[in-house]
């Protein structure tokens, strides 16, 4: 307050010259604006320290998009907006989530990032009727995102049918049905033209080549095999059989078959069970079993049509021997027929 005072008096100090008068009127004017230039800095510099106010930041999941930027405008927030697919096409247009989470204190200018859903990679149920179960199971499988997936395969049923086996032939929501969540599709699949099935006859007291022809001609798999406790009667017969006699089986159902053992072969011969597994296939194959004597001399021990699997059955052939198992023409197994010793 001094100073001023004494401002006014030097300035109306009439015994000063006018041109005194004025220049100490011009140099105490700058002095006030200097002061007033340093009181405004001051107060900006102590404003800018405290910085923008802090507020909190609102939970915004499942907001449509406008609300969510007005939300953020009235707490002077910023927004940065990411688009992204995801399993609930009713979110379509919302928020999934944001960062820094609901409840998170920010100052005042934050930018709040916003992941917005785009809907589902799928609005409608495809048609996958004609496809391969496992097709189907793979394409479902890279649909949706996140945790729940926007649709999944449900009951998988299998029913006799003219197509292919594996193929999808009916489908639970029908195609064209539109997505309101996460979906549960339901299948019924093939498992292929109804098995034929027929009734097992008896082998039981046949002579083994006999048997082996007749499940040759009747195109029924079989495994022979020596019984494990020798019993009395003809030798090399067939004693025991499963399926039992008179069962309804599948075609292509390998038949088991027990018989005696021949003891004691011509001379020069050896009797034994030819026994290999072939690989499984997805079709019979002819197969053909030939013997090649020492001399080069062929005989067709059988000649059918085979699932693939276990092939075990009987031979009595000259020592010298050759079996060989043909899969149409092709050679598959090369089986040499030596002394029982030396036979592995």
């Amino acid at each position: 307050m001094k100073l001023f005072t004494g401002l006014r008096k030097s300035i109306r100090d009439e015994n000063l010259p006018p041109e005194r008068r004025v220049f100490r009127t011009t140099v105490w004017a700058f002095i006030g604006m200097f002061t007033i230039l340093v009181l405004a800095s001051l107060t900006a510099f102590l404003v800018a320290l405290r910085g923008p106010e802090e507020t909190v930041v609102p939970d915004m999941a499942g907001q449509e998009l406008p609300q969510a930027l007005i939300q953020l405008q009235e707490r002077g927030l910023h927004s940065y907006v990411q688009l992204r697919y995801h399993s609930d096409p009713g979110l379509k247009g919302r928020v999934i989530s944001h960062a820094p989470a609901p409840g998170s204190v920010v100052r005042a200018g934050r930018r709040i990032t916003l992941l917005i859903s785009q809907g589902a990679i799928i609005e409608d149920i495809g048609d996958y009727r004609g496809m391969q179960l496992a097709d189907v199971r793979e394409e479902i499988q890279g649909l949706g995102s996140g945790g729940t997936r926007v649709l999944t395969v449900g009951n998988v049923s299998n029913v006799f049918d003219d197509a292919s086996p594996g193929t999808v032939i009916a489908q639970t929501p029908e195609p064209g049905t539109r997505i309101s969540g996460s979906t549960t599709l339901d299948l019924v699949v093939s498992r292929g033209p109804d098995i034929e099935t027929f009734s097992l006859p008896t082998y039981l007291g046949m002579d083994w080549n006999d048997a082996l022809q007749v499940l040759a001609r009747d195109g029924v798999p079989f495994v022979f095999q020596l019984e494990q406790e020798p019993t009395s009667g003809r030798a090399a017969v067939v004693v025991s059989q499963s399926p039992d006699p008179g069962t309804e089986i599948e075609a292509g159902t390998p038949v088991s078959l027990r018989i005696r053992n021949q003891p004691n072969p011509r001379s020069g011969r050896r009797f034994g069970i030819f026994d290999r597994t072939l690989p499984r296939y997805a079709v019979a194959v002819e197969l053909s079993a030939v013997a090649v004597g020492p001399g080069g001399e062929t005989t067709t021990l059988f000649t059918m049509n085979h699932p693939g699997g276990r092939v075990a059955f009987p031979y009595e052939l000259e020592i010298g021997s050759t079996i060989i198992l043909y899969r149409f023409d092709t050679e598959v197994i090369r089986y040499p027929v030596m002394k029982a010793q030396d036979q592995d």
